[in-house]
């Protein structure tokens, strides 16, 4: 088995479990993510080369492209959410838990990942 078919089995995965903690539910969040599928998901990192790199999602939704991004070999994966999608943190933690578990035995690989909830406007003033 190649190296990129077994990415994309990995980001299969994350999609899978961020389904079942989830019970299939965004919340009211739209966007990038939605439009993805695990395969063009692989594509993207790939042709952004994330490998070793800090990955920064503003609008992290749920934060499935941050765990990808993560099982894809970014070094750290920093997200950024409205203060109103507060409880996606919980998908989040619980999808990160069993990815950590299940399919990536990367040493502090949850700990690799941080989220804000801001506005937008007051992250972009930094």
């Amino acid at each position: 088995m190649t190296s990129e078919m077994i990415l994309f089995k990995k980001i299969k995965s994350v999609y899978r479990w961020f389904t079942n903690v989830s019970g299939g539910a965004h919340g009211n969040t739209r966007g990038f993510h939605g439009s993805l599928t695990a395969l063009s998901l692989k594509e993207v990192l790939n042709e952004v080369d994330v490998y070793g790199r800090n990955f920064v999602d503003i609008g992290f939704g749920t934060g499935v492209v941050l765990a990808a991004a993560l099982v894809s070999g970014a070094s750290k994966a920093h997200g950024f959410e409205l203060p109103e999608n507060q409880a996606n943190k919980y998908i989040f933690e619980a999808a990160m838990r069993k990815i950590s578990e299940k399919i990536c035995h990367i040493p502090d690989f949850f700990g690799r990942a941080r989220l804000e909830f801001n506005d937008i406007a007051q992250v972009l003033s930094c």
